[in-house]
């Protein structure tokens, strides 16, 4: 038997989560306050993230008497005093959504020349730091798909309030006690089915095909975003992502365990948005999706059910009407996936098996 010292850590995934302990980390990053630094009714109390025109602080607030978020734009995006249009649009939206794995929003306004918003502060990590943490970027199966029911309920919900996401992965979903939660809607717009976006909002990998072309946006484009959130959790990769072979693989593993004294780089995982016009080649070179195809679940992790693995390339198919329609589709297809303690729901309990699943 092998002593207590030597033996394998057990696996934990999401359940780790739930003692997730959390404090405001210096700022790797340039911010434009410190700590103990006021804005209006806002005390500054720590440093969370510095966005493409807004940054994130651990405030507390003297009008809620709590610790929250405060998301503020940077000055430089500040034109006398009125924020950008994504930034009040975010502020919009969350005021109308009330879900339990959406970020909950207690206000906005407007403090030293600078629009904030005040949201929830998680100190549950995210998706994105969950994977990082463990070995291979993998969840279970089983966690994987609960952590998809949870983001899918929002997107679900979000979907019946006549709006579309766009921007889907790990980074965007934290966990509140073990429970993912949506977060950052400012790429938010209205489904519109006859209308074209003139804008190509969202993160690379993660992104429909239909999404990078600038065509009509549907329920549809969430699905995928959706199937390539659930293959990352399962595989530790992006949708087309080639294999990597087991001694490389092995090769960078003794790499990684060298101690260097260097300071680690700062990671990040947001692609940033292309306002050029770009040719179809350099489309193609940036976005695989739009020419390549899927490489299956399998390949990166073999004992994956043939099942999941069916669902999770039908949700990624490029032709949207080929995908699932609705994020209750998919869901619909996962559920009977989650048996005995994997359970969400009590044994007893009537679960949704409409005749269309297999068309929605």
């Amino acid at each position: 038997m092998a002593s207590p010292s030597v033996a394998r850590a057990r696996y934990q995934g999401l359940a780790a989560a739930r003692r997730w302990e959390h404090e405001p980390a210096r700022p790797r990053e340039k911010f434009t306050l410190s700590v103990g630094d006021r804005v209006g009714e806002l005390t500054v109390i720590g440093h969370v993230a510095r966005g493409r025109i807004a940054e994130l602080y651990q405030v507390w607030s003297n009008r809620h008497w709590c610790a929250l978020t405060g998301k503020l734009v940077l000055p430089e995006y500040c034109v006398k005093g009125q924020a950008p249009v994504s930034f009040r649009r975010e502020a919009e939206v969350l005021e109308k959504l009330k879900h339990p794995n959406i970020v909950r929003l207690f206000g906005s306004g407007e403090a030293d020349g600078r629009p904030f918003i005040l949201l929830e502060y998680l100190a549950g990590p995210s998706l994105f730091d969950v994977l990082e943490g463990l070995p291979n970027r993998r969840l279970h199966v089983p966690d994987a798909i609960r952590a998809i029911m949870h983001v899918g309920a929002a997107i679900h919900y979000l979907h019946r309030c006549g709006y579309i996401y766009r921007d889907m992965k790990p980074a965007n979903v934290h966990l509140r006690e073990g429970v993912p939660v949506l977060l950052d809607f400012d790429v938010v717009r209205e489904l519109e089915p006859l209308r074209r976006p003139a804008d190509r909002l969202g993160t690379a990998p993660y992104m429909a095909p239909e999404q990078v072309r600038r065509e009509v946006l549907t329920t549809a484009t969430d699905v995928y975003g959706l199937g390539a959130l659930l293959y990352e959790l399962v595989t530790g990769k992006w949708p087309h992502e080639e294999p990597v072979d087991a001694a490389d693989e092995a090769f960078w593993d003794e790499l990684d365990e060298d101690d260097s004294d260097e300071p680690e780089p700062v990671i990040k995982e947001r692609t940033a948005v292309v306002d050029h016009e770009m040719t179809t080649r350099e489309l193609e070179q940036r976005y695989p999706q739009l020419c390549q195809p899927i490489v299956p679940p399998r390949a990166h992790t073999p004992g994956l059910p043939r099942a999941f693995e069916a669902a999770v390339l039908r949700a990624l198919d490029p032709d949207p009407s080929a995908r699932y329609q609705t994020v209750s589709g998919l869901l619909a297809a996962l559920a009977p996936m989650l048996k005995g303690k994997n359970r969400m729901w009590p044994e007893n309990a009537p679960v949704e098996r409409r005749a269309d699943t297999a068309t929605r």
